[in-house]
């Protein structure tokens, strides 16, 4: 009968133990910072993440715009078409006045219109109905007052998948920029 009692104590005994540890457990706070914030932190850089990643596209954008607006001008006047622009030169007229895009030259698409009438102005399509970039696109900068549709396309590589940014297939997002006007009365060449 001794041995059962003393097991009975030794149950109590190590059921005290055991709470004791919980309740110091419970009442410790060195790690509750840690704690704290891992729970918070993700949340936080990911929003922060986010927002700059926002902030770099938005850049872009605007420095696309200005600078189709400012080669759209050349052909508008009729300096490209006397100048023999062809594309590569127009892409090289846009990316010498961005700074943000990387290998602008390699990644930069132009397309350039003319039309009869507004009514029949149609924007290209930069992408395939499977999210990808195309690569047909034309280069008819028109004559002495044609209607012409400047557009230049750029495949934005974006650093984190998690702000659903991307619309393209791959993830990219397209940063489309593009400018309708009619040429002015230059004379041909």
């Amino acid at each position: 009968m001794g041995a059962a009692i003393s097991g009975r104590t030794q149950d109590k005994t190590g059921r005290r133990g055991a709470l004791m540890r919980l309740r110091r457990f419970r009442s410790d706070r060195r790690g509750a910072s840690l704690i704290e914030f891992s729970l918070v932190g993700f949340p936080f850089f990911l929003l922060l993440f986010g927002i700059i990643e926002v902030g770099l596209i938005f850049w872009t954008t605007l420095e696309l715009e200005n600078a189709t607006d400012d080669v759209a001008r050349m052909v508008r006047t009729g300096q490209a078409q006397s100048g023999n622009f062809d594309e590569a030169r127009l892409k090289q007229e846009v990316c010498n006045r961005v700074t943000i895009l990387s290998d602008c030259t390699t990644k930069l698409r132009i397309d350039v219109q003319s039309f009869p009438t507004a009514a029949a102005m149609n924007p290209p399509q930069p992408v395939d109905p499977g999210g990808n970039m195309q690569n047909n696109f034309s280069l008819d900068m028109g004559g002495p007052q044609d209607l012409v549709l400047f557009s230049s396309f750029y495949e934005w590589p974006l650093v984190s998948g998690l702000t659903g940014l991307g619309n393209m297939a791959n993830g990219n997002r397209l940063i489309r920029a593009s400018g309708a006007f009619r040429n002015e009365p230059f004379p041909e060449s």
